[in-house]
């Protein structure tokens, strides 16, 4: 028997609600392989296309500013 009709098997006795579950499951399943064949190039590229759609690229970058006075070292 193919996974597939075994899964016919086991769920067609289920209720909607179960159902609704193992649908949301089986679509986040599909939605992470396409998104894995999508994943070419560098890290630096993949990190550019997921960010693009914020609209960030012209933000002001803010000034550091010290989390402590660095220790003062007498000689």
């Amino acid at each position: 028997m193919t996974t597939a009709k075994r899964l016919y098997q086991v769920t067609k006795e289920l209720p909607e609600s179960m159902l609704s579950e193992i649908l949301d499951f089986a679509e986040l399943l599909k939605q992470r392989k396409s998104l894995e064949k999508k994943q070419t190039g560098n890290i630096a590229h993949r990190i550019h296309r997921r960010f693009k759609n914020l609209e960030g690229e012209g933000l002001p970058i803010p000034e550091r500013q010290l989390s402590r006075m660095p220790p003062q070292w007498d000689h």
